[in-house]
């Protein structure tokens, strides 16, 4: 196991493989909530890749353009779109410019089953959190207070938080 002797002196390189350790226990450990919420939904990782993708509350996306972003094939975006569609959690319209377009945007039970989604997964991060020594987890505040100064990672926080 590699530890950096002190994170001043961490490389990016050794710091790449300490927040790779973190990410993977997060993983394994922390996800059983959101697996669980995934398969009651009955939904995919695509489905949800795509839910997250017209989550930004930005204008309305184009098929090709969520086909970029996932990415996946233009045609399993437009099926996969389908089925989102007629679940009721995506709105599908015509390009009011041009007609040949399609654009999608999350529905309100689309943005229901977001929320859902997230308060699992914020489930696992909050036992991790919770199972913290004080002194770490007062670090890991320090550390994500100013992180959390980027605008980027800022928009990242869940509503309401």
């Amino acid at each position: 196991m590699q530890v950096t002797s002190s994170p001043a002196e961490a490389t990016a390189s050794e710091l790449t493989v300490d927040l790779y350790a973190l990410m993977v226990f997060m993983r394994k450990h922390c996800n059983a909530d959101l697996f669980e919420a995934m398969g009651v939904l009955e939904l995919t990782i695509t489905q949800i890749k795509i839910l997250h993708q017209l989550e930004g509350g930005g204008p309305e996306l184009t098929l090709k353009q969520v086909a970029e972003r996932v990415p996946l094939s233009l045609p399993a975006v437009s099926r996969t779109v389908d089925d989102l569609v007629r679940r009721g959690m995506v709105h599908r319209h015509e390009d009011n410019e041009d007609r040949r377009m399609k654009r999608v945007s999350l529905s309100d039970e689309g943005r229901s089953v977001i929320r859902r989604l997230n308060a699992a997964q914020m489930s696992g991060i909050e036992q991790f959190t919770t199972d913290l020594k004080d002194g770490e987890r007062d670090l890991l505040a320090r550390a994500l207070s100013e992180l959390l100064q980027r605008p980027e990672l800022a928009v990242c926080r869940p509503e309401g938080a």
